[in-house]
């Protein structure tokens, strides 16, 4: 399991009412060696795919529901624990959860009436059958309606899966089952209630409670049962309408963001360039203005005269020209930069080296450019591509393809009758002209992930998207000369150490049903290195979600 504890209040955790900020502490204090993210309105954005493109202007979605499709789509890619706001922790997971994860996925066992578990705590490996499941549920629940139907619809999509799909159905008997009686304990005894009647009849060794912030503060006494729980009183946040108001003010003014194009017609540069886009356009941020990668960084034509730019460097910079370092003006971001000596040696110039200097450390594509830039003074780490960052796929019926995918049709070529029928696909165009091939890309990649069941390639930025989908990949290295072969092992140096890479030759010796990686941890570590880089440049609270409803848009119970 990924040791990462996921929560959330929309308003922020500075805003949030004591007993929501004494119940975040309490993982912190509890799991160390776990890493606890409290996400608000704006951070969520940055790391649950669901909610990108989740139109809340046209919808009356609470808080309560936001939080249910926030904790299933952080589940799904990243795996972890998700507890809500008001879940108390009384004792470390490393304690109790391991005992109890063996299928990969656990929940409190029947909190209620009709409900099969209890959504206030889960835990699952990144993917799981179960969550996956839930969240093509979710989503197509909330793609027919404006608002929940219910109150406890999250609950009911859960028995849904279970019951359209017996494996799934299986699954959940095979977890071992803890009562959700014990969490909820507290509150039915009362929080206020006097601690000296009341606490012993709470077991005292439940892992977690399940509170409310809804109480009466004021009346929360020395001796009550809750103060027993999460100790004495301490000044409160904001209300809950001063923090939701404090939520929905105007966001600051966007900034001039440039973006790199390019005039090839491999497809991979656009994938690459669409990658950066799309996690960028979670901060709220999109291109005013694109700059050739090989002839316009320097000179960049059409700057806004006085403004700074935010600029992704990313992908492979091949030109030996004048046009390096970028313009003063570009604020840049290195992630997934790589570097081939052999055709660019301005690259390592002394202009150069101070450049990179100047904005270290350098996030390189590959363990060869980060080894590279290291050798010769500057601070370098192996952040991988942002290719990676694409967000794992929904399980769907239409995946039951075999694409085959590469330069040219010498793979296709090769593959053996055996695999069974192919598609196979080119990712160059035959056209440089840059729009119409960032649409070429994006519609490659709503085919990969929309058809595919299995892909098998020799193009890095087909294997390192379809990875980040979670599609199955066989990778083999490209037919070249000797000396191309040193080349691409270079190129393909962090990939190695995620995946094994066959040669097309031996095909005797392929795996043909691989189970693809969890490129979780690199996703987060290129979404958190995008979103720290922005936070020094005071940009990375440009969008958040909203509006969002009143608890009153939720149905009673």
């Amino acid at each position: 399991m990924r040791k990462i504890i996921w929560t959330c209040w929309f308003q922020g955790r500075t805003h949030a009412p004591e007993l929501v900020q004494k119940c975040v502490r309490s993982w912190e204090d509890r799991n160390p060696g776990w890493n606890v993210r409290c996400l608000d309105a704006s951070s969520a954005l940055r790391y649950a795919p669901a909610l990108v493109n989740f139109d809340l202007s046209e919808r009356e979605v609470t808080a309560a529901s936001l939080s249910d499709v926030l904790r299933i789509s952080l589940l799904h890619e990243f795996g972890g624990v998700w507890a809500d706001a008001t879940l108390f922790c009384n004792r470390p997971l490393d304690e109790w959860l391991p005992g109890v994860f063996g299928e990969g996925f656990f929940a409190f066992d029947r909190p209620g009436h009709g409900r099969l578990l209890a959504s206030w705590f889960l835990g699952a490996e990144p993917g799981h059958p179960t969550i996956a499941a839930w969240a093509r549920a979710v989503e197509e629940y909330w793609s027919e309606r404006a608002q929940a139907d219910q109150y406890f619809w999250f609950h009911r999509l859960f028995r849904g899966i279970c019951e359209a799909d017996p494996q799934l159905a299986g699954l959940w008997q095979r977890v071992p089952k803890i009562s959700a009686d014990g969490p909820h304990r507290i509150q039915h005894l009362g929080m206020l209630s006097a601690a000296p009647e009341t606490a012993v009849e709470v077991d005292w060794s439940t892992p977690v409670f399940k509170l409310t912030y809804r109480y009466d503060q004021a009346a929360a006494g020395p001796d009550c049962l809750l103060r027993r729980l999460i100790g004495p009183g301490e000044p409160s946040g904001p209300s809950e309408e001063v923090a939701g108001m404090a939520a929905a003010q105007d966001s600051p003014s966007l900034p001039s963001l440039a973006s790199l194009s390019v005039s090839t017609e491999n497809l991979g540069d656009h994938i690459q360039i669409l990658s950066g886009l799309d996690v960028l356009s979670r901060f709220g941020l999109s291109p005013q203005i694109y700059l050739d990668r090989d002839f316009a960084l320097k000179s960049a034509p059409g700057l806004e005269e006085g403004l700074d730019h935010p600029i992704l460097l990313n992908g492979w910079f091949k030109r030996d020209s004048v046009e390096w370092p970028p313009h003063p003006r570009l604020e840049p971001i290195f992630l997934g930069f790589h570097i081939r000596l052999f055709q660019s040696p301005s690259l390592l110039s002394e202009e150069s080296l101070a450049y990179y200097r100047a904005h270290q450390p350098i996030g390189c594509r590959d363990r060869h450019t980060a080894e590279l830039l290291r050798a010769n003074g500057v601070e370098a780490l192996e952040s991988h591509c942002l290719t990676l960052t694409f967000p794992r796929r929904l399980p769907a019926a239409s995946q039951s393809e075999i694409f085959v995918v590469s330069r040219d049709d010498r793979l296709a070529a090769a593959v053996p009758a055996s695999l069974g029928p192919f598609t196979s696909i080119l990712h160059y165009s035959g056209d440089t002209d840059f729009m119409r091939n960032m649409v070429r890309a994006r519609a490659l990649l709503e085919t990969y992930r929309d058809r595919a069941r299995l892909i098998v390639t020799s193009l890095l930025h087909c294997a390192l998207p379809a990875l980040a989908m979670g599609i199955p990949v066989v990778i083999f290295y490209p037919l070249n000369t000797p000396e191309g072969h040193a080349s691409d092992r270079e190129r393909f140096s962090s990939l190695e150490s995620l995946v094994p890479i066959w040669q097309i030759d031996r095909m005797d010796e392929v795996q043909w049903s691989p189970v693809p990686p969890d490129v979780g941890a690199i996703k987060l570590s290129l979404i958190d290195h995008i979103s720290e880089r922005l936070d020094r440049m005071g940009r990375s609270a440009i969008r958040t979600l909203g509006p969002i409803a009143s608890a009153s848009a939720l149905p009673p119970l």
